[in-house]
């Protein structure tokens, strides 16, 4: 009889331990937690920003687009209508800036005067401020340390609008 009463009062002291050792690991798997999700949260943002960027070139290395010649703002219009689609806040799609860069030595200023294989950059910056911060999830704004996101590609152009058909008969 001694021994069970001494077993039922350890048990009452063990029961104080397992709070106060919850107490302690919560918080910090908690946090880990966060941190977790915060980090699979950018890693989907950023998945959907390089998508929206190869998009944006896609259109832009055609030369034509719906039937007209290709210009920056709509290169840049397609980037922010993909990001809408997919359902970015619109704080992140309108406060994005979006870059259409021609990396070859042929000076042009939209993508339709491109000659083929001509290299260009589209990028997407999602900058500080309210911007970035509709696109965290956790509360704790600090988990990741970002403050902007940029993607960038490079594309070629693949516009052939250098070839002309001679539409009558050499006889």
């Amino acid at each position: 009889m001694g021994t069970l009463f001494l077993c039922r009062r350890f048990r009452h002291r063990r029961l104080g331990a397992a709070a106060v050792e919850a107490a302690v690991v919560l918080p910090v798997l908690l946090y880990l937690m966060l941190g977790l999700w915060e980090v699979g949260r950018l890693v989907w943002v950023r998945t959907i920003l390089d998508n929206s960027v190869r998009e944006g070139a896609r259109i832009a290395a055609g030369g034509t687009y719906a039937g007209q010649p290709v210009t920056v703002a709509i290169v840049q219009q397609q980037v922010k209508d993909y990001l809408t689609a997919v359902g970015f806040p619109a704080a992140a799609v309108n406060g994005a800036t979006v870059t259409l860069a021609n990396l070859s030595s042929n000076a042009w200023t939209d993508p339709s005067d491109a000659s083929p294989n001509d290299r260009f950059r589209v990028t997407v910056n999602i900058p500080s401020g309210a911007a970035n911060s509709s696109l965290q999830f956790s509360p704790i704004q600090t988990i990741t340390g970002t403050t902007s996101i940029t993607v960038s590609v490079d594309w070629l152009s693949a516009n052939d609008s250098l070839v002309t058909v001679d539409a009558q008969l050499p006889y």
